[in-house]
């Protein structure tokens, strides 16, 4: 006895589908060189969106982490990370200043690990609710951050 996959007629046609468009487009694009000029301007929109990017606010029960000094008077500083349960995450490319806010409620703390998976050494802890001030400082060493009661 052989061990087979089987296919099912709807995966077939969605498979089959999929080239098609996927032929399609191409044809498209070969046919009409004027579509190569529209990435350009889809480009600089989606960039003109991110420099208006506002700085969200940290919901209660939340610990989040906010690109560069959320206070300088700018309201450009994006949210690039947000917590809300109790564990350790894996964070990457926290590159330089960061505001960690802990809106966390009933004591709850966070703790920043040098480590992945919580392992390694303490880079900063925050143990009281700090959602009005936030923590400003570098994480880039950060690699982990732990939410504890």
């Amino acid at each position: 006895m052989t061990n087979r996959i089987r296919t099912t007629r709807r995966w077939r046609l969605r498979t089959a589908a999929t080239a098609g468009a996927f032929t399609l487009a191409g044809a498209a694009a070969l046919a009409a060189p004027t579509a190569s000029y529209a990435a350009p301007a889809a480009t600089t929109s989606t960039a003109a969106a991110a420099q208006e990017t506002r700085t969200a606010p940290c919901n209660s029960g939340y610990v989040c982490i906010y690109k560069g000094d959320i206070w300088d008077g700018s309201s450009n500083h994006p949210m690039v990370y947000s917590f809300y349960r109790y564990g350790t995450y894996n964070v990457a490319n926290l590159i330089g200043d960061y505001t960690v806010k802990n809106c966390q409620t009933g004591g709850a703390g966070v703790r920043g690990l040098t480590g992945y998976d919580g392992t390694g050494s303490v880079a900063w802890d925050l143990d009281v609710n700090n959602c009005t001030t936030g923590l400003w400082t570098n994480l880039t060493s950060t690699n982990s951050v732990r939410l504890y009661p």
